[in-house]
């Protein structure tokens, strides 16, 4: 069989690569404006898309920071509460529960204009109110057991607030110029304290400026807007408000006649209103309480106190120049002790050396000052001032204020005038003098008062409820 035939292979051309073009180069400066175009275009897509959540944004952020269930920028719900319902207008229950120096605070921060008058000092102060200052704005801003630290601090947070006061009224505490630790109160707030000392007059301290940075993050934060919103929608338009743990918060508008109330209550205008049974004691009731303060008396921040400080001079002497540079008008007030009680204390004076040095040294600095001074912590030296108008020991009552205090108006209109009081023309007692025929029973030896002529003293005042 024929072989077949032999098919010759022939080599197959390869493919050849075609040519590559050769790019043209582009020029530096176009490719960097078409990367800038770029640039621009996705960053505003990006930023549209962002403006379009911005309202959402800032709700969430002005909601978190409204409501703030913890507390974190407005302050404890509890406090805030009550200044709410102070600043309404109502007067609020519950008084001994309060965290005093908090309310304070929160006042500062949300009244809405500065209030024409303040008074500080410890609770000696809190029956200062809008009736015997005659100011209608006046607001007290004591607490009880007030020292030093909170008597500064809450002028100072209503300076920082942009709220200065026209008028300080200041109720002196004697433990004002005591230097120990004894004179101050462990509820005080120390920091703030000294942020004032450091920012204020210059004294070096250890405090240091708080980072914030933290704290104003959860504003952002959705679970803590998903919390304020849950806290919100329960207790919205209830009657009874719970805290962040959803314990009912037991501070009420008064109601009723705040005068028959059978608790203390907290005024609208920071004053205190004991309660009716307190309020109403006989003297002899009065006077059994200011003989039990007897004994505790140096137990109110002045044990071992023996002369003055010369650091809580140069303090008190620095606040009210700071007070002065500010626009203030600073009135003393020095509010007078039972009778009782101020008796006991002058058959014991070397007990009480740094006591009895006080008032002398507040005048003598009035009258170099020129500062409205009222009132004595010797009842003695103001005029007709009765047992009846104390509670106990250590609080003169809203009565006992209106024999020595004329009222801010006239206080004013004297200094301007020329015709203050001349707080030398007072000289309280420091110790007993020689026995006088005894009057009738109850009544003290007569002594120069403010006026120059002479008072009954009674007894009243305890340590029970401690200014």
């Amino acid at each position: 069989m024929p072989a077949p035939p032999v098919k010759i292979q022939r080599g197959t051309a390869t493919k050849r690569r075609p040519a590559t073009r050769r790019r043209k180069r582009v020029h530096p400066l176009l490719r960097f404006l078409q990367g800038l175009a770029r640039r621009l275009f996705f960053g505003g897509k990006t930023a549209f898309k962002l403006l379009l959540l911005a309202p959402v944004l800032v709700f969430m952020v002005a909601f978190s920071y409204n409501v703030d269930r913890s507390g974190l920028f407005q302050g404890a719900l509890a406090p805030r509460r009550i200044v709410d319902l102070m600043l309404q207008g109502y007067d609020v229950t519950n008084f001994e529960q309060m965290d005093e120096r908090e309310v304070v605070q929160l006042f500062a921060q949300d009244v809405a204009e500065a209030p024409e008058a303040i008074g500080i000092g410890s609770s000696r102060v809190l029956q200062f109110n809008r009736e015997n200052t005659g100011v209608d704005s006046f607001f007290n801003m004591g607490v009880t057991g007030a020292d030093v630290r909170d008597n500064m601090t809450s002028y100072y947070k209503m300076v920082s607030y942009g709220k200065t006061p026209k008028v300080l009224l200041w109720s002196l505490d004697p433990w004002v110029f005591y230097g120990s630790e004894a004179a101050f109160d462990e509820r005080a707030d120390a920091e703030l304290y000294n942020e004032f000392l450091t920012k204020v007059l210059g004294v070096p301290t250890d405090y240091e400026e708080p980072d914030q940075v933290e704290l104003w993050r959860a504003l952002a934060d959705p679970a803590y807007f998903q919390g304020n919103v849950d806290y919100y929608l329960k207790n919205r338009g209830q009657s009874v408000v719970t805290d962040d743990d959803g314990n009912t918060i037991e501070f009420n508008p008064v109601e009723g006649d705040p005068y028959e109330q059978t608790t203390t209550i907290k005024r609208a205008d920071g004053s205190v209103l004991y309660d009716v049974a307190f309020r109403t004691q006989t003297a002899d009731q009065i006077r059994t309480l200011a003989a039990e303060a007897c004994m505790s008396f140096n137990s109110v921040h002045m044990e071992g106190f023996e002369e003055l400080s010369d650091t809580q001079i140069q303090a008190f002497d620095s606040f009210i120049r700071y007070a002065q540079e500010q626009g203030t008008t600073v009135i003393l007030v020095l509010s007078p002790w039972h009778p009782y009680l101020y008796e006991y204390l002058l058959t014991e004076p070397d007990a009480h050396k740094g006591f009895f040095q006080v008032e002398n040294w507040v005048r003598q600095y009035a009258a170099e000052n020129n500062i409205p001074l009222y009132g004595s912590y010797d009842p003695a030296c103001i005029e007709g001032l009765q047992e009846t108008d104390f509670f106990d020991g250590l609080h003169c009552a809203g009565t006992g204020i209106e024999r020595f205090f004329p009222g801010v108006p006239q206080a004013l209109q004297d200094l301007q005038n020329g015709t203050l009081p001349d707080p030398l023309a007072v000289q309280p007692r420091t110790r007993l003098e020689p026995a006088e025929p005894a009057g009738e029973e109850g009544e003290a030896a007569p002594e120069a008062t403010e006026t120059g002529e002479t008072a009954e003293a009674e007894p009243t005042d305890t340590a029970a409820q401690e200014g």
